[in-house]
């Protein structure tokens, strides 16, 4: 396992922080000298003022802009009651991110009032006292649980420390187990796998009841190597953070998962398989996003 430096974050951001204000200060300079030649220069200077804009607003602004995703997904043909599940994952406490943007999400999904929230994994960043920075994530409520599996970065450091905190907060454990709820009449199965890096994922056991909906919750989309199609109705994942730069007609460069691009955002069929990816709260290597904000998700799940 990662052994860390616990005097220090391994993602504070700085040396990217400083180079995106060299890269702004250069397009200046250069946008400046080219409006002063004039004539066609000045379409070089445009093309400056864009990339400055595009630069500021993808490391400064859009990481900030959080979008609440609303799906209505039926996992069994003639749904008789529909809930309200929020799906969150990939926190990052403990790096570049405020307080106050967390108070953010918490109150965002506290508006939504959801009957049932779950919890992707990746808590911190790297080290398990950062769970001091997402405290406000306790006040969560909902009437039929919040359940919650971790993700690689919560066993950088010290996982168990990281799954006393959550479970402190009145979450539940879904780690390699299973639970059936009862919601007005209607039954709904959940499961949990361990992640995919560092932990100890077990595969799902085959379906009981298939008239059951079944939900499952992961934290990285590569659990679906060892699952087959029927197994689940519904794999909720994250890890991927939609690449967290994407480009237009292109979308992102990597998912940092097995399947590549087809698992980096969104409602995907993997494996025969639905499965929803995330983009996630935080994020890791660049302190950036274009075209992916981050996001909290409402699922309408019919059972």
């Amino acid at each position: 396992m990662r052994k860390l430096d616990l005097q220090k974050s391994i993602e504070s951001f700085a040396l990217f922080d400083w180079l995106m204000v060299a890269l702004a200060l250069l397009g200046l300079i250069v946008g400046i000298l080219s409006f002063r030649l004039g004539g066609g220069y000045r379409l070089l200077t445009l093309l400056m003022v864009v990339c400055e804009a595009i630069l500021v607003y993808g490391a400064w602004f859009a990481p900030r802009r959080l979008s609440v995703t609303m799906l209505r997904q039926p996992l069994v043909p003639k749904p008789t009651v529909w809930i309200k599940a929020v799906f969150m994952s990939d926190l990052h406490a403990g790096s570049h991110l405020p307080k106050a943007w967390f108070e953010k999400v918490a109150t965002a999904i506290e508006d939504l009032r959801p009957d049932l929230i779950l919890a992707g994994g990746d808590f911190i960043m790297s080290h398990a006292d950062d769970m001091k920075c997402v405290g406000m994530f306790s006040r969560l409520k909902a009437p039929y649980g919040i359940y919650f599996t971790l993700g690689n970065h919560d066993y950088l450091d010290d996982p168990a420390a990281v799954r006393q905190a959550v479970k402190k907060w009145g979450y539940s454990d879904l780690t390699n187990s299973n639970v059936t709820l009862r919601i007005q009449g209607s039954e709904i199965r959940l499961s949990g796998t361990d992640d995919t890096w560092y932990g100890r994922p077990l595969v799902l056991p085959a379906r009981q009841d298939s008239a059951v909906p079944h939900l499952t919750l992961a934290h990285n989309p590569d659990v679906l190597l060892d699952m087959q199609e029927g197994q689940t109705d519904l794999v909720l994942c994250g890890h991927t953070h939609g690449g967290q730069i994407r480009f237009p007609f292109v979308g992102c460069l990597d998912s940092h998962c097995k399947f590549g691009r087809r698992a980096d955002q969104g409602m995907k069929i993997i494996n025969g398989i639905k499965t929803y990816i995330s983009r996630g709260l935080g994020e890791v290597g660049c302190r950036a996003r274009l075209l992916c904000r981050p996001e909290v998700t409402l699922i309408e799940l019919g059972i």
